[in-house]
């Protein structure tokens, strides 16, 4: 039952008022945050953290562009500096940049927090935070390997082996070097860590010893180069002392590496080639072939003698032993006969009997020729030539510095005056002599310009020491050479003859040369001091043989040619 007047009215409706309030506050808080917020956003940007450094340089609040720009130019200096690598004493220049060390700034302005983020704690510390950070380094480990290694191609040395060699009678010596080797792998680890902290690096090295030291050398010194030239080694031969000198024995020893020593020998060949000199003066009794003179008209024989000598074998038995001592240097050795080489005996049995090959040649008058030739004839008369010698004119001319006058030669295809000129025509002589006796021709050289009084293309001329004229005697029994010359007189002429006699093995047929394929020379005008004016003469080709014949019956046939050069017209005039 409801009671009169015990009825409630129902609450008004309401927002509460406290909470209208917080909720206006935090928007406005949000929004002031927000803003605040934003404002250091854009106050952050891509800035680097305020109190951002690199090794003291500030970075702080730059833009990532602006740093990388200000390292680049501030902290060059430092990141360029050379290293000064110090090996062994001595300094090198090592440049970062050629062993591939170099400041990365773009990656060090990323490490110091450069770059936009929304991120409180980011903004934060770009507004306020930041401090000292290293530089990130950039290593190309090909350039710095490459660097270190140009540096050991400086430094690092082959060991050089100690040596002693003969210089006549001194001793010549070069030092040991130990071989010396850089340590790359510790240089290349030293350089890394040393960058931007240090300049200066030492570097190591290893040193080795050479496989010849000095001591190596001292010893053979001592044991056998020292003794060796410390003095003569005088021979005793019981007919005289011969003195084989310090220079003698160092020309024919040398050291030499032999199973990694040094080891000291005389050649012994060598030695004896050297001590000839000091043999020579013992004046020992040289032998001597027989031979042949003339007597009567006729050649007969003149005895063989046979000598003593001191013989390779014995000279070195004494002296080898004697050449690592410097007490024992006083040795005795003994003479051995040296016997003649063509006997007496065999000289009976081979006595010339006959002309077997004979030829005239003259020659114009001229006061050289006179001279030279009859020179040449005593020169080459009386030679004896066993079975199977050779007989050489060059040789038995001897120097043409003793006795022979200027005449003239041919040179180049003109004449000119040198000493001992016209002896050719005795070349021309021998050769002919010996071409009829049958005798095998060694060596001979016709001219290059035709002489009319020789016969074309057999003939010789002769050059000391370059164009010989050399036969072998062929024949079964000795030869001897017969030469002479009679004198021209002013419009006469002249002429030098030589014999070969023997024992006639074969007859000899040569009939003249002939001459073939004729042409023409130049005409020359010469306007030098000294010139010879010479007439023109054709150039042709000369062909000439020689048959042998036993009873009659040809048994061999030699044929040769010569091509002679055509002779120049050369006029003599003053020059313009």
């Amino acid at each position: 039952m409801q009671k009169v007047g015990s009825l409630t009215a129902p609450r008004p409706t309401r927002t509460p008022r406290r909470g209208r309030i917080v909720t206006l506050v935090l928007v406005a808080l949000a929004v002031i945050l927000g803003g605040i917020y934003f404002a250091g956003y854009a106050m952050a940007g891509d800035r680097l953290p305020k109190n951002t450094s690199v090794d003291g340089i500030a970075i702080g609040g730059l833009t990532a562009a602006e740093a990388e720009t200000k390292l680049a130019t501030e902290y060059a200096p430092k990141a360029e500096q050379a290293f000064a690598v110090t090996v062994d004493g001595v300094r090198h220049e090592v440049k970062p940049a050629d062993a591939g060390l170099t400041v990365d700034h773009h990656q060090t302005v990323l490490q110091a927090g450069a770059g936009k983020s929304l991120a409180p704690g980011h903004i934060w510390r770009v507004l306020t935070g930041g401090g000292p950070i290293s530089p990130v380094v950039s290593t190309d480990q090909n350039k710095l390997t490459g660097a270190v290694g140009q540096l050991a191609g400086k430094v690092n040395r082959p060991a050089v082996d100690a040596t002693v060699a003969f210089a006549g009678s001194e001793l010549k010596r070069t030092p040991a070097a130990q071989a010396v080797e850089l340590q790359q792998p510790a240089l290349t680890s030293a350089l890394k860590s040393a960058y931007l902290k240090q300049t200066e690096v030492g570097a190591t090295t290893t040193r080795s010893d050479p496989a010849i030291t000095d001591a190596d050398a001292d010893e053979v010194v001592r044991t056998f180069a020292g003794p060796a030239v410390s003095g003569p080694v005088k021979v005793d031969t019981g007919q005289g002392v011969a003195e084989v000198s310090p220079t003698m024995i160092g020309n024919a020893s040398s050291i030499t590496v032999d199973n990694g020593k040094l080891k000291g020998s005389t050649d012994g060949e060598k030695l004896f080639k050297e001590a000839q000199p000091a043999i020579k003066k013992l004046n020992l009794k040289e032998p001597k072939d027989a031979s042949f003179k003339f007597d009567g008209g006729r050649p007969t024989v003149v005895p063989s003698v046979d000598g003593a000598q001191l013989g390779k074998d014995n000279f070195l038995k004494a002296v080898l032993p004697a050449v690592p001592t410097t007490d024992k240097r006083e040795v005795k050795a003994e003479l051995t006969p040296a016997p003649a080489k063509f006997t007496t005996e065999q000289a009976n049995q081979q006595v010339p009997k006959e002309v077997i090959g004979q030829f005239t040649t003259f020659y114009p008058h001229a006061d050289y020729r006179n001279t030279n030739l009859g020179l040449a004839a005593s020169r080459i008369n009386g030679n004896t030539v066993p079975v199977g010698g050779i007989f050489s004119l060059d040789k038995e001319l001897g120097s043409r510095s003793s006795g022979y006058v200027d005449g003239y030669v041919i040179d180049g295809g003109k004449l000119k005056k040198e000493n001992a000129g016209g002896i050719s025509q005795s070349a021309t002589t021998v050769f002919n002599a010996a071409w009829f006796a049958g005798l095998e021709d060694i060596e001979h050289q016709p001219h290059t310009l035709y002489f009319d009084r020789y016969p074309a293309g057999r003939e010789s001329t002769i050059y000391s020491g370059s164009i010989d004229v050399q036969f072998k005697n062929t024949t079964d029994a000795a030869i001897y050479v017969e030469a002479s010359n009679a004198k021209s007189s002013p419009g006469g002429k002249g002429s030098i003859t030589v014999r070969i006699w023997g024992t006639k093995k074969w007859d000899v047929e040569s009939p003249e040369p002939t001459k073939s394929n004729f042409y023409d020379g130049k005409k020359l005008v010469d306007t030098k001091p000294g010139c010879t004016p010479q007439s023109a003469s054709p150039g042709f080709t000369a062909s000439y043989y020689r048959v042998w014949k036993q009873n009659g019956q040809v048994i061999r046939r030699e044929d040769k040619t010569w091509k002679y050069s055509a002779t120049d017209e050369i006029k003599c005039e003053k020059k313009p």
